[in-house]
């Protein structure tokens, strides 16, 4: 099993600028692109150093599932245009038939999942990710607040990437929950790409004739 350094608090950092610097860069992070990296923990200047069991990690895919598909619903009802609407409703269909799908595998392979730093992390950053899109300094409808919303989508899909990629996917020890995760890492990459495409359609102006 390795030990991996990771980042906590990059969600809600992207959510507090509302998520305008993200798009294409943002998109296929793997480790070889960005470098593992130390971060304060609870307000310290210590780096931290992460070891996960298959079972925290179990709980970290369910996380990101259940945090992806609260911010669709949440999302959705209040979009206006129509990419940034089916965008979120897709996110809630589709975590929610991932989630069932792992909560499957983990039952097959009488894993349970268990809370670590990182799970608990990513529920709280959801939560205050949410509570920044519906603040006082969010945008209040319109285009600005679907660029918001859909900029939110991309940097949460975009850690989940991160994680996956330089922290879950290198300690897994059980072959089908590797599986698994492999398979919802594909799908996070095809929702960052999806997502992408969208915030740079509703940020770049409209095509003159």
């Amino acid at each position: 099993m390795r030990t991996a350094k990771f980042w906590m608090g990059t969600l809600l950092a992207g959510a507090l600028a509302l998520g305008y610097g993200c798009g294409s860069e943002a998109k296929d992070p793997t480790p070889q692109d960005v470098p593992q990296q130390q971060v304060p923990d609870a307000g310290t200047d210590a780096g931290v150093l992460l070891t996960l069991t298959d079972a925290q990690i179990a709980r970290v895919l369910q996380v990101a599932n259940e945090g992806e598909v609260m911010l669709g619903q949440y999302a959705a009802p209040l979009a206006t245009t129509q990419a940034v609407i089916d965008f979120n409703n897709q996110m809630v269909t589709e975590h929610t038939a991932v989630k069932q799908r792992l909560d499957a595998v983990l039952a097959d392979q009488g894993i349970t999942p268990e809370d670590s730093a990182l799970s608990l992390q990513l529920q709280t950053e959801v939560q205050e990710l949410m509570q920044v899109l519906a603040g006082p300094n969010a945008p209040a409808a319109g285009t600005a607040l679907d660029l918001a919303l859909i900029s939110a989508q991309l940097d949460a899909h975009t850690q989940v990437a991160f994680l996956s990629d330089s922290l879950l996917t290198t300690q897994i020890t059980n072959t089908a929950l590797a599986q698994e995760a492999l398979t919802e890492r594909q799908a996070v990459q095809q929702h960052i790409d999806a997502a992408g495409d969208i915030q740079s359609n509703l940020v770049l102006p409209p095509a003159t004739p």
